[in-house]
């Protein structure tokens, strides 16, 4: 038998869930690195750009 589905239960269900994602959340920010990463910058996306620049000249 399972339980009725009630207002009540469905608002405390919400809750609990959002307090879930509040301390998933904050244990994700305290985990997290200092700094964040470098950017990275392929090589192949800096010859893109100058053969692009090279073109319109």
């Amino acid at each position: 038998m399972t339980m009725p589905d009630t207002k009540s239960g469905r608002e405390r269900k919400g809750r609990n869930k959002r307090r879930q994602l509040e301390n998933h959340l904050a244990r994700r920010e305290l985990d997290a690195d200092d700094e964040p990463p470098e950017p990275y910058r392929e090589a192949t996306d800096a010859e893109f750009l100058a053969e692009s620049d090279d073109a319109a000249r």
